[in-house]
């Protein structure tokens, strides 16, 4: 079931970013943007025998984004029947890069089929100059504190609930206090949302653009624009209260696998849908003010291939994105060339990690019997359960009947291993090839509970005979 709800939640995340890229790269109207292919839209692009050049690139290259976008939806549907952890997350993870890069091809042809218009036309003169509305420069603000400090405070107010209960001073029948469990969980969510604040607060102070020579335009163009940012960042954190309050209720009341991923799926259709009104608006603000634009910033020079932004001369570390949402790193900054290098260090990470899922999907697990001690061992001993160290071992069947909450360790349905939370216990060792109703029971002296297993219920009958 876990595989089911990790294809649906990839396909969630997929599927609609791709079409979301694909309606916000490739208009139908390139005369109502600002930007067509990553330069700057020109009046000379509309003139009569240009208009019907630039026509032909936008077409083409939306044809080939649009077979793009549904092949790229078909082989999703497709990867929804795969089955194994270790295969189904690395396929998907590196469907996820091969797919947003793939969308990104026809915008990269068209850039450059675009620069060799521009070139054509000698639209070079204003090369690298840069304009400044001293009026608004720095006054236009959307972000108001009152709607982002609520759904913060709201936020810690859980985890202030779930730090309670782990210290014992509110209790609830379903947890146990002491394990933490539910503060750290709650604490990363709510770092999840300081971070959208961060990212809410950064954005509505990026340098207001000037398209007009009238400082009235100018102001109700960023207003409009930092409005939609600050609208859609609200209500993504309050989204993410929200999940943390369907988390605590989990967590403290009744932890339900079932709950708890299918608010997942929910959090991340809301939060797609959530996009998909932003770049709605998005849109409809740069089709209102593209007729008024009488000014012109040619940077076009400094972004490359129209996505990525190289300006060693600019001292602004974070640029608004041309191809995409959000901001962008300028990587002719020094700073922005070692965040590079971090983000090509995190990406090999994500590979390393995934290989070593495989590595442990694919390794069996086994339980067996040396001098009255279990061991249980998966590419390592894992657990040494000694003699002097049983209080009592039970052979059981009803592994079914237990509800297992991972603390810290590997949850598949193929294994369970590490420290869990096991109905509402803290303190549990867990070893099970869950798909396998037998398991054996032990209780330390000092209290800890383990529940281990071999790689099927014969071998797991014949340890314990052998113990006993």
């Amino acid at each position: 079931m876990s595989n089911l709800f990790f294809g649906i939640t990839m396909f969630i995340c997929i599927v609609p970013t791709i079409w979301i890229m694909f309606f916000y790269l490739y208009p139908k109207k390139w005369t109502e943007r600002k930007l067509v292919y990553g330069l700057n839209n020109r009046k000379e692009f509309s003139e009569d025998g240009i208009k019907d050049e630039v026509d032909a690139i936008a077409q083409k290259n939306r044809r080939r984004a649009l077979l793009i976008a549904l092949a790229c939806t078909a082989i999703s549907v497709m990867l929804l029947f795969l089955h194994g952890m270790f295969l189904q997350t690395f396929i998907w993870m590196s469907f996820l890069f091969i797919a947003i890069f793939a969308i990104n091809i026809p915008y990269l042809l068209g850039h450059k089929e675009m620069m060799t218009v521009k070139k054509s036309l000698g639209l070079t003169q204003e090369k690298g100059v840069s304009y400044a509305d001293l009026k608004t420069a720095g006054n236009v603000h959307a972000m108001k504190t009152v709607p982002v400090l609520l759904p913060n405070l709201a936020g810690l107010l859980i985890v202030g609930l779930l730090l309670l209960a782990d210290l014992g001073v509110i209790r609830f029948k379903a947890y146990a206090p002491g394990s933490y469990f539910g503060t750290i969980l709650g604490g990363t969510m709510f770092l999840v949302g300081i971070l959208i604040t961060v990212c809410a607060y950064f954005l509505d102070r990026l340098k207001n653009d000037v398209i007009s020579t009238d400082s009235d335009i100018n102001a109700n163009y960023n207003r409009a624009k930092k409005k939609n940012w600050a609208d859609v960042f609200v209500a993504f954190l309050w989204l993410n209260v929200a999940y943390m309050l369907v988390m605590a209720i989990a967590v403290l009341i009744s932890y339900s696998n079932l709950l708890v991923t299918g608010f997942l799926l929910l959090y991340l259709i809301l939060m797609m849908a959530g996009i998909a009104v932003f770049v709605s608006k998005g849109r409809k603000i740069e089709e209102r003010y593209q007729k008024e634009t009488t000014v012109i910033t040619d940077d076009d020079e400094y972004w490359l291939g129209g996505m990525i932004y190289c300006n060693p001369k600019d001292r602004r570390l974070m640029v608004e994105k041309r191809a995409g949402i959000g901001g962008t790193v300028n990587i002719g900054h020094p700073v922005g060339k070692v965040l590079g290098i971090v983000c090509v260090i995190l990406l090999l990470n994500v590979f390393g990690s995934l290989i070593w899922v495989g590595l442990i999907e694919a390794t069996p697990i086994s339980l067996r019997a040396e001098n009255g001690a279990l061991i249980c061992h998966q590419l390592k001993d894992e657990y040494v359960i000694t003699p002097d160290m049983i209080d009592s071992m039970d052979l059981c069947d009803d592994i079914y009947e237990h509800s297992f909450m991972r603390k810290n360790g590997v949850g598949m349905d193929t294994l369970l291993k590490g420290d869990f939370i096991v109905d509402g216990k803290n303190g549990c060792k867990v070893f099970l090839a869950p798909r396998e109703d037998v398991y054996i029971h032990v209780v330390t002296k000092d209290g800890t509970n383990y529940y281990v297993s071999s790689a099927t219920a014969d071998e797991t009958r014949a340890v314990y005979e052998s113990v006993q």
